[in-house]
């Protein structure tokens, strides 16, 4: 009895102290951030990825592979936390709710293994992921934003692939990969973003709405596959017409409210 109650408090410390550490990350990234230590902040982010490499070299890329959603939320959040930082009257407000988030992302979803959640983890990741390079798209060539949306892609879809047992995980992957990056080119020639001035350079890109709804239709197909439905049947017609009548009213509609980036 005297083990069990030991091993009840060793537990409770431990996840007392996973949250502490999480939770003290999420604030050395407001401060590096809000301070103007922005390349700083990246190497706090790739140093508490340290686990991915505490392992034997041939277990490396493997575990590259299985973070590439994690560690898109938190390049994300670096470049969200220096982009609110523009607004002269809301900066501090919206960093300390992006901190918060990030907290809430380290401490309690990223731990969760469901489906539902995997799925979760890897929409936030495609969400975060495109919103931070697209705000950035205008500093840096054509190619940076369409190998950082690939891989960014990539990682959502095999994070949901894997967590299914799909038979061929990175091949599926590889082709939502693609046709992400394939948008992407094509949104770099037309970035436009919602947002007013008082937010300064904080503005969400229409880009990512449109990613996230390729990604939603992406994921819906797959799931009726899977389940042996047809493609042509109902369930399957009407998302594709959603998600198409949903894009041209963002892209004509919209982007008379939208400012460019």
């Amino acid at each position: 009895m005297e083990f069990l109650k030991a091993s009840r408090r060793k537990s409770l410390f431990s996840e007392l102290l996973y949250i502490a550490l999480n939770i003290a990350l999420a604030v050395a990234l407001f401060a590096l951030v809000a301070t103007g230590s922005v390349a700083l902040a990246v190497v706090l982010v790739l140093i508490s990825k340290w686990r991915i490499l505490a392992v034997r070299i041939r277990y490396w890329w493997a575990n590259v592979l299985a973070n590439i959603v994690d560690i898109t939320v938190s390049m994300g959040v670096v470049s969200l936390l220096y982009l609110a930082g523009t607004s002269e009257q809301l900066g501090l407000y919206l960093q300390v709710v992006i901190t918060v988030l990030y907290a809430l992302w380290l401490i309690v979803l990223k731990p969760r293994s469901s489906k539902r959640w995997i799925t979760v983890q890897a929409a936030t990741g495609l969400t975060v992921g495109s919103w931070a390079v697209f705000a950035a798209a205008h500093l840096v060539p054509t190619v940076v934003v369409v190998v950082l949306m690939y891989v960014i892609a990539y990682g959502a879809a095999r994070h949901i692939l894997v967590s299914r047992e799909e038979s061929q995980p990175s091949l599926l992957a590889m082709v939502f990969g693609l046709v992400i990056a394939e948008m992407s080119w094509v949104m770099y020639h037309w970035t436009v973003a919602y947002g007013a001035d008082v937010f300064g350079d904080f503005k969400f890109p229409q880009g990512t709405i449109l990613i996230a709804l390729v990604g939603f239709l992406a994921l819906r197909l797959y799931t009726l596959h899977s389940d042996g439905r047809s493609l042509r049947s109902a369930d399957a017609i009407l998302p594709v017409v959603f998600t198409i009548v949903l894009m041209i009213v963002l892209t004509v509609v919209f982007h008379a409210g939208a400012g460019i980036i």
